[in-house]
């Protein structure tokens, strides 16, 4: 159901400004860090344009380079993430700490922008020796994933009928299961709190328990 739209698309748009979203949606979607080759690639550019894209994403904090030169979404995505539906995120801030911290599994948001699952804001544990990490902007197809399937039943319930909660494994992430359920929200575009860990015996029930619990508090904040 996600599609991006090619520069050729854009009916009276900058082509340039086109591409720069479209490299962060290609970068910000895949499961590894992308090479500047394969953005190429998947934009259908010259390589030289694809460097100079990646030069002024890079010098503007958008995208960054990790170890191995590949490309990741950078701090200013973080940043311009905290300010979208602000009042949602500061409802949900102590409500994905505590998910956390009574799971020992990592708590997020997410929202739907009209074609893609977007990460808002995380939490992690603090006492959990490992935890999955999702950098708030990250985004996937909502054909994919528990979350993404939570927000596909809001976007088209007809075709897809909302359940009370969503489970997947090895779908966006490998060897990272999720559970998610939705948090509905008069006025806003549909959202789902979820949680990632690594694979193990769990309740999957209770964790929907937490959660369908956790999403009708932040509700009555938000909506109330």
């Amino acid at each position: 159901m996600s599609r991006q739209m090619s520069a050729e698309q854009i009916d009276g748009g900058s082509q340039t400004l086109s591409r720069g979203l479209n490299a962060l949606e290609l970068i910000g979607a895949a499961d590894a860090p992308l090479s500047v080759a394969d953005l190429c690639a998947q934009l259908g550019i010259h390589r030289s344009m694809a460097y100079r894209l990646v030069k002024t994403l890079e010098q503007r904090g958008f995208v960054y380079r990790d170890a191995s030169g590949g490309l990741v979404l950078g701090t200013k995505i973080a940043t311009l993430a905290r300010s979208v539906a602000k009042g949602l995120q500061e409802a949900a801030a102590p409500e994905l700490a505590a998910i956390a911290a009574e799971l020992e599994m990592t708590a997020m948001l997410v929202t739907f922008d009209g074609e893609s699952a977007v990460t808002l804001s995380t939490a992690e544990p603090q006492k959990a020796g490992t935890t999955v990490a999702r950098k708030p902007g990250s985004r996937h197809s909502i054909d994919r994933g528990a979350p993404g399937r939570v927000l596909r039943s809001q976007v088209d319930p007809a075709t897809y009928p909302p359940r009370d909660f969503e489970f997947s494994q090895d779908e966006v992430l490998p060897g990272v299961a999720a559970v998610a359920v939705p948090l509905v929200i008069a006025g806003y575009q549909p959202v789902a709190l979820a949680v990632l860990y690594f694979p193990r015996e769990v309740d999957v029930a209770h964790i929907a328990t937490v959660l369908i619990a956790s999403a009708e508090r932040i509700g009555a904040v938000v909506g109330g």
